[in-house]
């Protein structure tokens, strides 16, 4: 019985399997310690981001039931929920996004510092934060009755938290793919 051989082939990746490579893989050599935090940075980057947009999410659309509600109990038990999302979810979740954000890029700085798709992520960022103060001071400000609003004011802030969260998922995502 004769054995054929296969030639021996040395794996050589392509276009399609560098850009995934390079994804999970840094562009230069870090220490030992430096990749054994990276992962844990990166859960607690996501953690917080979910916290986070879950937190404006939900107290948008709790303001958008309040400014429905006629019953002054229901107004008030609306206006703790607002708070308690604000203050005990989106707070939280944007501190832990933003401190594991500046830790991951400090690990690997001259390379994400020049990274044209975490510009266009730290753009949308920016305007996350401003899209959460502007959810905190509208909420606060119509649960002590200086303001008035109507439901589709609240649900534009539902639609801005969901656009901004998307934009800053296909800015990393694809971004870091394409734009590498």
């Amino acid at each position: 019985m004769l054995a054929t051989r296969l030639p021996q082939t040395k794996f050589t990746p392509d276009a399609e399997t560098d850009c995934a490579i390079q994804f999970f893989q840094p562009p230069v050599r870090l220490p030992r310690e430096v990749i054994a935090v990276v992962p844990a940075l990166l859960v607690a980057h996501v953690f917080g981001l979910v916290f986070w947009v879950g937190g404006l999410l939900v107290t948008s659309m709790a303001l958008t039931r309040h400014t429905q509600e006629t019953s002054a109990e229901a107004r008030q038990a609306l206006a703790r929920l607002e708070r308690i999302y604000l203050r005990g979810l989106a707070d939280p979740g944007a501190l832990l996004t933003i401190l594991a954000g500046a830790s991951l890029i400090s690990t690997n700085s001259s390379y994400y510092l020049h990274a044209p798709w975490l510009h266009i992520k730290l753009t949308f960022v920016l305007l996350l934060i401003g899209l959460h103060g502007m959810v905190a001071m509208r909420t606060k400000r119509f649960a002590m009755g200086k303001i008035t609003m109507q439901r589709s004011e609240a649900r534009m802030l539902v639609a801005a938290t969901l656009f901004l969260f998307l934009s800053i998922l296909i800015a990393t995502l694809v971004g870091q793919v394409l734009l590498t």
